[in-house]
């Protein structure tokens, strides 16, 4: 999760002390981790990398999935949340890292799978971005990533910081990626899944 302010100065990143609605039942009730972690479908030889990791709410479901998973989050308060939980303590495949959106702690072409969730509304430099996904990704990898839509919701940040879902799209194109499809998840984010060409 990286930090987004506008030109008033406004911070529209999340904040790590309200770290316990991102483990809410609402929440999990309205973006179920699990119907993501079944579209991504890893396979066990599968490495996958987790930007914004945050507390792990995505995490748990995917990592047993998958042979190796890298969760990548710019706040350590989030790192050290997810580290104390009792489900971390169960997954042995996974690595937490510090490190910003633009500038991914991760080797090159080392992930069959990158995947963030509300992070893309909320990244200074999506170009860039974008390039470090390419560079993480092995050829042929694929990038899932869900966020808000650009409607009025209850929760989330207001419509106007929000990408709508037809400038995502063109961003995706732009920015060297293919085979994009559009998954239907959830009610209140799109859900964009993409290869790096």
């Amino acid at each position: 999760m990286n930090e987004h302010r506008d030109a008033h100065g406004h911070s529209h990143s999340f904040d790590p002390e309200n770290w316990r609605r991102l483990e809410s039942d609402e929440r999990r009730e309205k973006m179920n981790p699990a119907l993501l972690a079944h579209a991504m479908a890893p396979g066990p030889d599968d490495t996958v990398i987790d930007i914004g990791v945050g507390t792990g709410f995505f995490a748990v479901e995917v990592a047993p999935l998958c042979g190796r998973f890298i969760g990548v989050d710019h706040a350590p308060r989030m790192l050290e949340i997810f580290r104390s939980k009792e489900a971390f303590s169960t997954l042995g495949n996974v690595e937490l890292k510090e490190g910003k959106a633009e500038s991914l702690p991760v080797d090159d072409a080392s992930a069959d799978i990158v995947f963030h969730v509300n992070l893309f509304h909320e990244v200074t430099d999506i170009e860039k971005f974008h390039g470090e996904i390419r560079r993480a990704l092995k050829p042929g990898g694929r990038l899932y990533f869900a966020d808000w839509r650009a409607v009025p919701t209850q929760g989330g940040p207001p419509p106007e910081h929000r990408i709508p879902e037809e400038k995502a799209l063109a961003i995706l194109h732009k920015d060297g990626f293919s085979d994009i499809r559009i998954l239907d998840l959830y009610q209140d984010h799109y859900v964009f899944s993409a290869v790096s060409e």
